[in-house]
């Protein structure tokens, strides 16, 4: 969600994902950014497709997008557990990095591109050297130019309201790979997770825990190969 209105810097303190307490580390958030809180569970075909005859999703234009992803050929980001892409939509695209605040929550910071701007950097197997992400990038300690491309995934997502949120259902390849998952974008971390797992209770969805796409995509070989 992002933040609207007058011009405003919003301080907050980064968790590491891998301790208990924050850093004492400031994030400062600009207009560029907004915090992303966010559910994720893996399905199989059958609960995919029993979501999409429940809210008959079918009878809707999905959104097709690509992700081709970056990071430096010694997995910096990774080491960070952030993540950098550039999506293609079908008439536009946009670059994301997103970096951890805490579990389920995450600061995103992003640059809007025209879609020949996306596709030109991405043949040219580049990572824009301005703008919002250049910046945050510079300020980990990671050039833009030092970048490489380490895979790309496509998805074919659908959405639909929830209570105090937004529900995606995707269904997404890479390598010679498929899945299929259900993600929850919420206001509000405790409320959204307690939505979340009621809904999949209710549609009788066996608990997965998902993997970042990035994550998955890396899983498998030849990721680093670009189509």
């Amino acid at each position: 969600m992002l933040m609207n209105g007058p011009q405003r810097r919003l301080e907050f303190l980064i968790s590491d994902p891998d301790q208990n307490e924050p850093h004492n580390r400031k994030e400062v958030m600009t207009m560029s950014q907004n915090i992303e809180k966010e559910f994720k569970n893996l399905l199989n075909k059958e609960e995919y497709e029993a979501l999409l005859t429940a809210f008959n999703l079918e009878a809707t234009e999905p959104i097709k997008q690509t992700n081709v992803y970056f990071d430096t050929p010694d997995f910096k980001l990774k080491g960070l557990n952030s993540g950098l892409r550039i999506r293609m939509y079908e008439d536009k695209g946009e670059i994301t990095l997103k970096t951890p605040i805490q579990e389920n929550e995450k600061l995103e910071t992003n640059d809007d591109l025209t879609l020949d701007e996306a596709k030109t950097l991405v043949e040219a197997h580049l990572m824009k050297a301005t703008g919002n992400v250049a910046d945050k990038l510079k300020g980990l300690g990671i050039a833009p130019g030092d970048l490489v491309i380490i895979g790309q995934l496509s998805t074919i997502r659908y959405d639909f309201p929830g209570d105090k949120g937004t529900f995606f259902l995707d269904k997404s390849f890479y390598q010679d790979q498929m899945d299929y998952e259900l993600e929850f974008e919420s206001e509000s971390l405790e409320e959204g997770a307690l939505i979340f797992q009621n809904f999949l209770k209710l549609h009788g969805i066996k608990v997965r825990k998902a993997k970042q796409k990035i994550e998955r995509m890396l899983a498998y070989p030849n990721s680093t190969t670009h189509h």
